[in-house]
């Protein structure tokens, strides 16, 4: 699959690696338990090494980059792995710290792993309604990087020498589109093409279009979208989306053209059934006879911020995929930690309660801004979706704004942005935060995301737009109260 070309060899100690015309990559695995002097920090370089790989069985694993002629590495193994060399669970990121500057050391925890993990998988079933087991990651990246490596994997063993095409809207979250177009980097015959979602662009239409294109080069399908999308909060029309999806297209030889793989990052609303095949006599979810893979960032509403895990399920069409894409996450150790399945353990049999909750402080405060300040517009899900059970607590916001050109109108815009978000963190610093994530458990997140979640997208394609994500778990009539202040300051 990677097409590496690699020796292994056991030594007993460091001095035993000899020169070698290559890279040489040290890998050890630490006691579970370190003590003072023996810290993190520790590490005996040796020239002969070019890259260090020291596992601690709790806390995941310290990569050292040995050399100014390895230099030019850092960079491409930080973003082809983003999330897991920047993200830790908070609770081990202390113990880490702490040990780095040799304050503590740390242990083994026992944690109820085997029970846990049957209440995390229980939970995901219960939720998403899908029949298949769930596979639960260190992150919602690692997640990603999972399934597509999964799906690279089916298509090269069951559509050989054909090219694999991953679909992706160009402005989504950051992570997601850059993950994608840098695996799409390292493989000869995958690529990445982009699909217009919103802001004026129809997703269903998009899809049509760019599936018809894949045929008639008779290539592979795959299909990554957020439902809402982020960040402006827009949901498709789904039985139009089914169709477009389930239509029987043809190759330009006029052979049945490869089914596609429709991969759902529904973050935004996890609770949404997508994929359930319904009870004898009921029909069942509106993408249960379509392939679909459905994946959610559990550091957001799941485990409500206290950790970076994440979580994928297919339904019955996909479930011959599941296999692989377990088989990368293995591969890779990106497998959920045991503190991270204790937390989601704990969190996520009320997840759906905190949703409904939150979403009510969000419509409140959408309804709020529309009556002070009209001239705003709000991206949010209709009243209508809502009953449909699309219930998400954040939503964007494009301030109202001045100038005689394009240029001072995009700045003045700009401007009041950072105004508004200063002010509310200022004024609620126990609850207003500057951070791009959401289903916190408590208090009010602000974000422009072209500035955050978007940080590698096109500059094009970036949203200079202020979102807000709301929690069940804080002071709504405070928040009410200094934004009006804000507006009658504009």
């Amino acid at each position: 699959m990677y097409g590496y070309k690699f020796e292994l060899k056991k030594v007993e100690k460091v001095e035993d690696i000899s020169v070698f015309n290559g890279s040489t990559i040290f890998i050890t695995q630490q006691d579970a338990c370190l003590s003072a002097d023996r810290k993190l920090s520790n590490f005996d370089l040796h020239p002969n090494i070019d890259f260090y790989i020291n596992g601690y069985s709790q806390l995941g694993s310290i990569l050292i980059v040995n050399g100014e002629e390895n230099e030019s590495y850092i960079s491409e193994i930080q973003h082809v792995r983003r999330r897991e060399t920047i993200a830790m669970t908070p609770a081990n990121c202390l113990i880490a710290l702490k040990s780095l500057i040799g304050q503590s050391s740390f242990h083994k925890k026992n944690n109820n792993v085997k029970t846990n993990k049957a209440l995390v998988l229980g939970s995901i079933k219960d939720i998403t309604g899908a029949a298949t087991k769930a596979i639960v990651g260190s992150s919602g990246l690692s997640i990603q990087y999972a399934i597509m490596m999964g799906l690279i994997h089916h298509a090269q063993e069951n559509h050989k020498g054909k090219g694999i095409k991953f679909v992706v809207p160009p402005n989504c979250y950051g992570g997601t589109n850059d993950q994608a177009r840098r695996v799409a980097v390292c493989i000869d015959n995958v690529e990445v093409m982009d699909l217009p979602v919103d802001g004026g662009n129809d997703m269903v239409q998009s899809i049509d279009i760019i599936l018809a294109k894949i045929a008639s080069e008779d290539a592979v399908p795959y299909i990554i979208a957020e439902i809402p999308t982020n960040p402006r909060v827009e949901v498709p029309d789904l039985i139009k989306l089914k169709e477009a999806l389930s239509q029987e297209r043809k190759t330009a030889t006029g052979e049945i053209a490869i089914e596609p793989v429709f991969i759902l990052d529904q973050t935004f609303c996890p609770n949404v059934h997508f994929l359930g095949e319904g009870l004898p006599g009921r029909q069942g979810a509106i993408l249960s006879t379509v392939r679909t893979i459905s994946y959610v960032s559990g550091s957001k509403f799941p485990s409500g911020g206290q950790c970076t895990a994440g979580y994928c399920v297919g339904n019955k069409k996909a479930e011959g995929l599941m296999g692989n894409i377990e088989k990368h996450l293995i591969l890779c150790d990106n497998e959920a930690t045991d503190l991270q399945m204790e937390i989601l353990a704990k969190q996520m049999p009320s997840m759906n309660q905190r949703i409904a909750d939150a979403y009510q402080n969000t419509r409140e405060f959408v309804n709020f801004i529309n009556d002070t300040l009209p001239a705003a517009k709000i991206n949010f899900v209709s009243s209508a979706l809502a009953e449909q059970g699309f219930t998400p607590s954040v939503f964007s916001l494009d301030l109202p704004t001045k100038g005689n050109t394009d240029e001072e109108k995009e700045a003045y815009k700009r401007d009041l942005n950072h105004r508004l978000i200063n002010l509310m963190i200022t004024e609620i610093p126990n609850e207003s935060k500057y951070c791009v994530s959401y289903g916190q458990l408590k208090g009010c997140y602000w974000t422009i995301p072209a500035t955050s979640t978007q940080g590698t997208t096109k500059e094009g394609d970036k949203d200079y737009i202020a979102r807000v994500a709301l929690s069940a778990n804080m002071d709504l009539e405070l928040h009410k109260k200094v934004f009006l202040d804000f507006v009658e300051n504009i």
